[in-house]
C-alpha cells in the first residue's frame, strides 16, 4: 500500500513537473476556483434559504402582533385606561380606532427607516457574493450563515479555498510580470522605478473606486473613500443595507483588482532585493536551453586515407 502511494506522487510530481501542466496551470487553476466558488455559493444557498425565508415570515408575523397589542394599549389609555369601556359602547368605534393606531405605527415606522430582513438575502447572487467574500477575506461581520450545516461548511470552504484563491492570483501576476522583470535592460533602480508606478497605480484605483461609492452608493464623499481603501486592503466593504446586490459583486471584482495590484507590488519589490533568488537562475536555465536549441549538433565526415583505413571527423 505504501509502495503505491509512493508511486502515485512520484507520477503526480512528474506530471506537475512537465512542460505542458506548467503551460497550462493558470488556466486549470482558474477553472477549479471558479468551480470552487461556484459550489461555495450552491450551497450556501441551499443552507440558507429554507431558514431566511422562516426568519422574514416570523419577523413581519411578530411585528403584526406587536403593533396590534400597542394598539390595544394606546386605545385603552385614551379612554381613561377602561379595557372593557370602549367594547361596552360601541365594538366597532373600538375596532376603527385600533385600526387607524396601526395605521399611524406603520407610517411612523417608515419615518423611522426600519430594515426589515430581506427575502433575497441569502439568493443565488447573494449567497455568490458572500462565497466569493469568504475568499477574498473582505470583512462580511453584517452577515453570517444560521444554520450550523452552512457554519461547518463555511469553516472548511475557508480552510481550502482561501489558498486556492491566492495562489491562482498569484500565479496569475506572477506569469503576467515575471517576462517584463526578466529583461536585461530592468535594473535595480528602474525596478524601483516601476513598483512606485505600480503603487501610484493602486492609488488611483482605490480613489476611483470610491468616487463611484460617491456618486452611486453613499452621499459622503470621505467615508467612500475610506470604504473604497478597506475594501481594497480585504478589510470590510459597505453594508448592504446602502448598497445592492450588484453593488457588492462589483466591490468584490474591484477588490480583486487591487490585491492583484498589492501582489504586483510585492513581487517586483522582491525582484529588487532577491533577484537571483526569483528570477535570475531561471533566466540562466532558459538561456542555456536557447543557446543548446540553437547550437548546429556537428557534422562529421567519413575519410578513407591510402592504406584504406576510414577515419571520422569533424567539418566545420
Amino acid at each position: 500500500m505504501l509502495e503505491r502511494v509512493k508511486a502515485s506522487t512520484s507520477r503526480l510530481s512528474s506530471a506537475t513537473r512537465s512542460p505542458h501542466f506548467q503551460r497550462w496551470s493558470p488556466i486549470i487553476l482558474v477553472l477549479l476556483t471558479t468551480v470552487f466558488i461556484l459550489l461555495g455559493a450552491t450551497c450556501f444557498y441551499l443552507f440558507e434559504r429554507d431558514p431566511q425565508e422562516m426568519t422574514v415570515r416570523k419577523w413581519y408575523m411578530n411585528l403584526t402582533v406587536e403593533r396590534r397589542q400597542f394598539a390595544r394599549s394606546i386605545s385603552s389609555r385614551i379612554f381613561n385606561d377602561t379595557r372593557n369601556l370602549l367594547i361596552i359602547i360601541d365594538r366597532e368605534q373600538t375596532e376603527r380606532v385600533q385600526t387607524l393606531l396601526v395605521e399611524s405605527l406603520k407610517r411612523y415606522e417608515d419615518k423611522l427607516s426600519i430594515v426589515p430582513p430581506s427575502r433575497r438575502e441569502w439568493s443565488w447572487v447573494s449567497s455568490f457574493n458572500f462565497a466569493y467574500s469568504l475568499l477574498l477575506t473582505v470583512g462580511a461581520g453584517f452577515k453570517v450563515p444560521v444554520t450550523i450545516g452552512s457554519q461547518i461548511f463555511a469553516i472548511f470552504y475557508c480552510l481550502i479555498g482561501i489558498p486556492l484563491f491566492y495562489s491562482t492570483l498569484a500565479l496569475i501576476v506572477y506569469r503576467l510580470i515575471s517576462p517584463v522583470l526578466k529583461w536585461p535592460s530592468l535594473t535595480r533602480s528602474r525596478r524601483f522605478v516601476l513598483m512606485l508606478a505600480v503603487f501610484g497605480l493602486f492609488i488611483l484605483w482605490t480613489l476611483l473606486i470610491g468616487l463611484c461609492l460617491y456618486y452611486q452608493v453613499l452621499n459622503d464623499f470621505w467615508l467612500s473613500i475610506f470604504n473604497a481603501f478597506t475594501g481594497s486592503l480585504t478589510v470590510q466593504i459597505p453594508s448592504p443595507v446602502h448598497i445592492t446586490t450588484c453593488g457588492v459583486l462589483f466591490l468584490n471584482f474591484a477588490a480583486t483588482i487591487s490585491v492583484s495590484l498589492l501582489l504586483l507590488i510585492l513581487l517586483v519589490s522582491l525582484s529588487i532585493f532577491f533577484p537571483k533568488e526569483l528570477l535570475l537562475q531561471e533566466t540562466d536555465k532558459a538561456v542555456e536551453e536557447k543557446l543548446e536549441r540553437l547550437t548546429p549538433p556537428p557534422k562529421f565526415q567519413v575519410i578513407v586515407d591510402e592504406a584504406g583505413e576510414s577515419k571520422l571527423t569533424t567539418t566545420q
